[in-house]
């Protein structure tokens, strides 16, 4: 396994697992992201949710 940290607002995180998912990279979202706003950790959760592989 590789780890790759992105540094960046959940939009920027979410441009990375679209175009992992889109060339068939499995990757995971891990909640890991520190100290943000209640906003930005809620969408952080919906991308878990919309990109971590299931199975």
């Amino acid at each position: 396994m590789a780890k790759i940290e992105i540094k960046g607002t959940p939009e920027k995180l979410e441009r990375v697992s679209i175009f992992l998912k889109t060339n068939s990279i499995e990757h995971t979202i891990i909640d890991d992201y520190g100290n943000h706003s209640k906003e930005d950790s809620e969408k952080y959760k919906a991308l878990m949710r919309k990109y971590n592989h299931v199975g």
